[in-house]
């Protein structure tokens, strides 16, 4: 659970810009709609946070740890994401535009229906992810190390 307050994480989030959160734990937070656009949240831990529709176009997410958080109708246009882990997070309908997710787990996450128009999924591991209705190619996927069990933008289920 995050180690602030819900007044210190207002006061945070609206420091001058950009934001530089490396390291910061914000499990458990309630982000909704949060603007951390081209922010540094680099090893960050937002394990279950929700960021819901939040704004983290730009942001650098390295190795952060977004394991179950809710990422629905987020904006991750051109963000940072190198071996970042996002373990059974639930990203149905995010922006990922051109988003740097090498190396990134992404094991059981939820992706139906998300913009993965010229995102770089090389080395990532979608072993048991659901891409249904997302709009990625089959030559970025064959990039990604693990498609196991993963469940293809045109319904069908990888072996």
């Amino acid at each position: 659970m995050a180690e602030f307050s819900r007044y210190e994480i207002y006061m945070i989030l609206n420091q001058p810009r950009p934001l530089w959160l490396s390291g910061i734990d914000l499990s458990g937070s309630d982000l909704r709609g949060a603007n951390l656009e081209d922010a540094t949240l680099i090893g960050a831990n937002l394990n279950k946070t929700n960021l819901t529709g939040a704004n983290l176009a730009g942001a650098n997410l390295g190795g952060c740890h977004l394991e179950g958080a809710i990422l629905v109708g987020a904006d991750l246009k051109h963000a940072r994401m190198r071996g970042t882990t996002l373990l059974g997070a639930d990203m149905r309908e995010a922006v990922l535009i051109e988003a740097d997710m090498v190396e990134a787990n992404l094991s059981e996450t939820n992706l139906v229906g998300a913009n993965l128009a010229s995102v770089d999924l090389t080395n990532a591991n979608l072993t048991n992810a659901d891409l249904s209705g997302a709009n990625a190619t089959d030559y970025k996927l064959s990039r990604a190390k693990s498609l196991i069990g993963a469940i293809l933008p045109d319904g069908t289920i990888h072996d």
